[in-house]
């Protein structure tokens, strides 16, 4: 018979630590390739009590696919195509098992639907994170402005519970949630970080590629600038026919100088102009449609822009996916960067991890601005600050250089995330919770999200077999 279930070796070391650098440990793992092996792992595991954290491409920023303690179920290898076609509304469908990357994803779609270009609009900057990961985690990146939820481009999934039952669930299938409200099949595993069970396969919502698509990048010399252009653009957004607004990402200095530092090993933004010097702030939007849709669209950016000092002389403006796609990487260079701080920090202090805010915060953006700048100088701490910045959902990653400045920085994460949940913000947005987050914020996840998680992970695992520790560590699952 084959060996399914490896004891933990050096080999395996790799598979304890993700990009957040947060640091597990295991007893044993396995590689399935397909749904009969899953459950005959999990067959085998239950014979003896142990608890299985699943894991797919390791891009977790909260310590999510690390265990403490059990078995590692790394879903990689599950990353083939099933099928795909046209749809009668014009939409594209591809069934695919949750181990494929958004990599592999693009090129097989591209290959797929030559006649009719179709893409998956879902699009966390991280393209080595797999499908069932990003749809575990709640991942949405920069388009989330425009396309929504992932959910929304989901009509089918499968999933293991942890008895190695097969759930078939539908988008159009309405059900009735723990806490009484409707809500699609779905929704039962969505977000929900692997404490219901494993995600095998997904029938992806594809839409037709837009027309045209463009890139502008916009420096400001000031960060109240910056603020004041989003908060013009918050109010109106231009109305103008055929044209979408995919994406507005705010990106400060700080992490703009990391971006730079770093520049030449990166292979897609090496031919990027300098940033302009003197600059304290970048705003990056992506537009689509007809072109003379997005050409009006610009020049009413480029007017907005002007007014609020930014040379516009000095902008980048690209057009087409292979060029957009350069300053998609730069975004990405952005949080990539932040991690490279906390690798090299982690040299000096082993304890060290990525303290990433992932919070919608309320108020004016300018008012966001100032407050992150007063918080610079009172803490002395080095942040960098970038994310989405219509909707008021950023990210500030603290690089602590020592021990006493990690503490600090967890310490500011609580205060911040107190603030929000006295405010209308949120401190949970696109990253999940996983075992990092549970433990920084600690009491301050909002009870109510924890409640409605643990009501689902009753109807599917009330063994609590699937992802201990993570959302809610210090509560056991009542029967």
């Amino acid at each position: 018979m084959k060996q399914l279930i490896f004891p933990m070796a050096e080999q395996y070391k790799e598979y304890l630590i993700d990009e957040a650098k947060y640091e597990g440990y295991a007893e044993s793992i396995s590689f399935p390739e397909n749904e009969d092996e899953i459950q005959i792992i999990l067959g085998q595991l239950r014979q003896k009590h142990v608890p299985v954290t699943i894991q797919g491409g390791k891009t977790s920023i909260t310590g999510a696919a690390i265990p403490k303690g059990g078995h590692i179920l790394n879903v990689s290898h599950m990353n083939h195509v099933c099928n795909s076609y046209m749809a009668e509304d014009g939409t594209g469908r591809m069934t695919v098992e949750a181990g494929i990357n958004l990599m592999d994803l693009t090129k097989e779609i591209e290959a797929r639907f030559r006649k009719t270009p179709m893409f998956w609009p879902i699009h966390p900057t991280e393209t080595s994170a797999t499908v069932g990961g990003i749809l575990a985690s709640g991942a949405q990146g920069i388009t989330h402005l425009h396309y929504g939820a992932a959910s929304q481009y989901i009509s089918e999934l499968r999933f293991i519970d942890a008895d190695g039952q097969i759930w078939e669930l539908q988008q159009d299938n309405q059900i009735l949630a723990p806490d009484g409200n409707m809500v699609s099949e779905i929704e039962a595993v969505i977000g929900k970080e692997g404490i219901t069970g494993v995600i095998t396969s997904v029938t992806l919502k594809l839409l037709p590629k837009p027309e045209s698509i463009w890139g502008i990048a916009f420096f400001f010399s000031e960060k109240k600038w910056a603020g004041n252009f989003i908060e013009y653009y918050q109010q109106k957004i231009p109305e103008v026919p055929d044209v979408q607004n995919i994406a507005v990402e705010y990106i400060d200095q700080e992490t703009i100088a990391l971006i730079e530092q770093h520049k030449n090993t990166i292979a897609k933004i090496k031919g990027l102009p300098d940033v302009p010097e003197n600059t304290a702030a970048m705003i990056y939007i992506e537009l689509c449609g007809t072109e003379d849709g997005v050409e009006a669209f610009a020049e009413q950016l480029m007017e907005w822009a002007a007014e609020c000092e930014s040379d516009i002389d000095t902008a980048w403006a690209v057009s087409g996916e292979n060029e957009v796609e350069k300053l998609r990487t730069f975004r990405h260079a952005a949080a990539e960067t932040s991690n490279l701080c906390i690798e090299a920090a982690r040299r000096e202090c082993t304890s060290i991890t990525k303290l990433g805010t992932d919070m919608y915060w309320a108020g004016t953006f300018t008012d966001f601005l100032n407050h992150i700048e007063q918080t610079k100088m009172e803490t002395g701490l080095d942040m960098v600050v970038f994310g989405h910045a219509l909707e008021n959902h950023m990210h500030i990653n603290i690089l602590p250089k020592n021990e006493k400045q990690y503490q600090q920085g967890i310490q500011l994460i609580r205060n911040w995330a107190n603030e929000i949940n006295h405010t209308n913000g949120r401190c949970i947005g696109e990253h999940g919770i996983g075992k990092l987050k549970q433990e920084i914020l600690g009491d301050c996840i909002p009870e109510n999200y924890q409640k409605v998680c643990e009501m689902w992970k009753k109807q599917y695992d009330l063994q609590n077999v699937w992802n201990v520790g993570n959302i809610f560590v210090k509560k056991a699952v009542k029967s």
